[in-house]
């Protein structure tokens, strides 16, 4: 059907436009945190972008849903808008026929959705706690050129002139404790190396100094080197069960654990999709424009009924993860009273009624 091609088009124009301006928006954000802590040693900035890509691939099935809506909102305002939805009533294609490619297209966007939250994103936020915890160096991660940088045991100071190709450290400075002797390192050169046959891994010094003891007493020493390594621990992932965080399980696993923990992440991953058809029909609902009322009075009664639902659904996934609400209520009566709701408002808006009813005072 014609009408139904068109809106297709436009709705997933729309909607891909939309994505693209939140997802814009968040990379920046997510960008600026991520170096930040790049900066302050949390992990190397050779890692950022792929930690990047991973935080979206995370968080995407929870922003998709908002921008769907929205889409969808622009998509019929504009139909409102320009009168296309009068002509179409006018030839016998009400609001209620609009529903089904609103629900088709809506299917096809919740499939997607449904393979990020239940595969990718579990997956995603796994490899992502694994790239941070193995690519926090003692040394090497924290470095920031010219200024003193502590490593994150706490138990040495080191400065570094600055870092060439290759990850080259030039004039280096390390004080440290080794087998409970505090020493200082100087050296001209440095790099990180890994030993593939065990894989440790060490910051290589060359052509330095090493001052160990207190100046003035007779256990004090200057050792000259030419190379000098410092064994760097790092912390190896082993992704023990006990140890993920909710967000990073497998769904498969979720589904045979009988835990609230699991429960309301199980329901959490299912309202992501299953949300979007409930804010379709309120999507159609909140879209139609009046002049009388001016643009933004829909727009405003859209955003609340959204942020409400979203909120309500973070209230009761709260609840069940905390053990207060037993598995079977869980996220199910939140969907349900919204899912009336959407029903009720949009039995009135297809029979060209008010959205709330008018009470006549005798």
């Amino acid at each position: 059907m014609i009408v139904h091609r068109a809106f297709y088009r436009e709705a997933t124009q729309t909607t891909l436009l939309v994505t693209l301006t939140f997802l814009t928006l968040y990379l920046v954000v997510s960008l600026v945190k991520l170096l930040s802590e790049a900066a302050s040693g949390a992990f190397p900035v050779h890692v950022v972008f792929l930690l990047l890509g991973l935080e979206l691939l995370k968080n995407l099935a929870m922003i998709l849903p908002l921008t769907v809506f929205i889409g969808l909102l622009l998509t019929m305002a504009r139909w409102y808008r320009d009168s296309e939805i009068t002509v179409l009533a006018a030839c016998g294609i009400g609001l209620g026929r609009l529903l089904q490619p609103t629900l088709v297209w809506v299917t096809a966007v919740a499939v997607f959705i449904s393979a990020i939250a239940f595969y990718l994103a579990p997956m995603a936020a796994l490899l992502l706690h694994r790239i941070k915890l193995e690519n926090t160096s003692a040394y090497a991660a924290g470095i920031v050129p010219g200024r003193f940088n502590h490593t994150r045991n706490g138990r040495a100071i080191f400065y570094v002139a600055r870092v060439g190709q290759g990850g080259r450290l030039h004039d280096i400075f390390v004080s440290s404790t080794q087998f409970g002797k505090s020493g200082v390192l100087i050296a001209k050169r440095g790099y990180e190396l890994k030993n593939h046959h065990t894989g440790a891994h060490f910051l290589v010094l060359l052509n330095g100094r090493r001052y160990q003891g207190i100046p003035g007493h007779a256990n004090y020493r200057i050792l000259r080197y030419r190379t000098y390594a410092l064994r760097i621990r790092r912390k190896p992932f082993t992704p023990n069960p006990g140890n993920l965080t909710r967000d990073e399980i497998p769904t498969l696993r979720l589904l045979r654990s009988s835990s609230p923990r699991a429960s309301a992440e199980w329901q959490w991953r299912l309202a992501q999709p299953l949300s979007l058809f409930i804010l379709a029909p309120l999507a159609l609902v909140f879209a139609y424009t009046d002049s009388r009322k001016g643009a933004f009075a829909p727009l405003f009664g859209a955003v609340l009924a959204y942020f409400s639902y979203a909120n309500l659904l973070s209230v009761a996934h709260a609840l069940l993860a905390r053990g207060h609400e037993p598995p079977w209520l869980g996220l199910w009566w939140v969907h349900g009273v919204f899912g009336i709701l959407a029903f009720a408002l949009f039995s009135r808006r297809a029979y060209g009624k008010t959205l709330l009813p008018r009470w006549r005072w005798h």
